[in-house]
């Protein structure tokens, strides 16, 4: 795109808007003066020069896209292994694609490129002075834009990894706090604690981080960035799966809510559990629920009413035992049993594998699709050659639904 043909304007010409920032940006200018293109001929011929040899550049230079400096979050002069560093990092999550992160890449960390770069910035703010202002207001607008999208990019990302497990619930429609506690957006904090604080336990947890305004507006804000960057087909996905949760009871619809809360050290150690106690007793699994049959029941135990002193339940556990037909189902419930740490692995399995089962019936069945999308020409397909094509942030989850509910329950056994 070229202004080498602009003629001069003798009508009043409309300023250039100064009331959005692009200090974030500081090496992205454009001039407030208006002067005729024949008086800065020379940059204009240089920023040709500059479309021939690099037109990527050039290209997203004049559709607002932020400076490669910018993009990675680094000054000049900072040094390679830096530069990688802001790479990497930027790799993790940002709105930005990755063509363009592997331009800054490229460009910034090779000198003779980045000096190329450099100049170019100089010459684009020269040029932008025989840019009609309506136009100029049109490049800053645009240029402020993605930097916004970024920086909720750059506040999400540690809203990730906090809130992983529920993000990958509430794509997957599960309803958020307001829907669940029936308060609208704007309740006060008086309501909020009227209908929470005595509550359930889920109720509880929900007037812990909506009666707080701080973790209230990370909250909302964690709903707004899903549904602002959401794609259209997570949306659409999230309103049909709604369903699915109203078929859940409240207890095992308050345990799930709850679970889609732990912390991501809480969810791994979940995870690790489940799966060393399965992977080791793999006998265990045709005597956990939903099957009626269970351990316990074989000896004819009631669970509940069993007493809280060790050394009592274990004495339970041989009366009953003792009495019985020694076949080889008694004796697995016995053995089990008997053993401390073993009944308390048993235990687990039988508290938690209906959060497995209702995972399985939520998360499953879809076609990995993109959750964010940054919008605008941002999402353009073009990309340097050799980049990768970033994994982004996909369905199904709750890590891959539990590495497919634990490779099917370790392949059916």
């Amino acid at each position: 795109m070229s202004w080498h043909k602009n003629k001069p304007r003798k009508e009043k010409l409309p300023e250039v808007i100064k009331d959005i920032p692009i200090e974030d940006d500081p090496y992205w200018k454009v001039s407030a003066a208006h002067m005729d293109a024949h008086r800065i001929g020379r940059f204009l011929a240089k920023f040709e020069k500059f479309e021939e040899n690099h037109p990527e550049w050039t290209e997203e230079l004049l559709e607002g896209t932020p400076t490669f400096y910018c993009v990675l979050g680094i000054r000049k002069g900072t040094g390679k292994d830096e530069v990688e560093k802001a790479y990497h990092l930027k790799s993790v999550f940002s709105s930005y694609p990755d063509y363009i992160l592997d331009e800054s890449l490229e460009v910034l960390s090779d000198p003779k490129l980045q000096k190329e770069y450099d100049e170019l910035l100089f010459v684009f703010e020269q040029m932008t002075k025989c840019i009609p202002a309506t136009e100029k207001n049109d490049l800053i607008q645009m240029h402020s834009l993605r930097l916004n999208v970024e920086k909720d990019f750059v506040r999400m990302e540690p809203l990730m990894s906090r809130y992983k497990s529920y993000i990958d619930f509430y794509m997957n429609g599960m309803p958020d706090f307001y829907e669940i506690s029936g308060l609208g957006h704007d309740s006060s904090m008086e309501e909020i604690k009227k209908r929470c604080d005595g509550g359930s336990e889920l109720f509880k947890k929900i007037y812990v981080i909506l009666g707080n305004p701080a973790s209230r507006e990370e909250y909302d804000f964690l709903m707004r960035f899903m549904l602002k960057f959401g794609g259209s087909s997570e949306v659409e996905k999230r309103l049909n799966r709604k369903k699915r949760w109203e078929s859940l009871d409240n207890n095992l619809f308050e345990k799930i809510v709850l679970f889609a809360l732990s912390n991501s050290e809480e969810t791994e150690k979940f995870k690790k559990r489940i799966y060393e106690i399965l992977k080791s007793n793999q006998d265990w699994l045709q005597y956990l629920p939903p099957n009626r049959e269970t351990l316990f029941s074989m000896l004819g135990i009631d669970k509940n009413s069993l007493p809280d002193d060790k050394k009592e339940i274990e004495k339970v556990i041989r009366d009953k035992y003792r009495n019985l037909e020694k076949t080889p189902r008694i004796n697995l419930a016995y053995t089990v049993l008997k053993n401390a740490s073993q009944r308390d692995d048993y235990l687990y399995l039988m508290q938690n594998i209906d959060i497995l089962d209702a995972t399985q019936k939520i998360l499953s069945d879809d076609e990995p699709v993109e959750l964010f999308e940054p919008p605008g020409k941002m999402q353009k397909g073009k990309k340097m050659k050799g980049s990768k094509q970033k994994a982004s942030y996909e369905q199904k989850t709750f890590d891959d639904m539990f590495e497919e509910i634990i490779d099917n329950i370790l392949k059916d056994t």
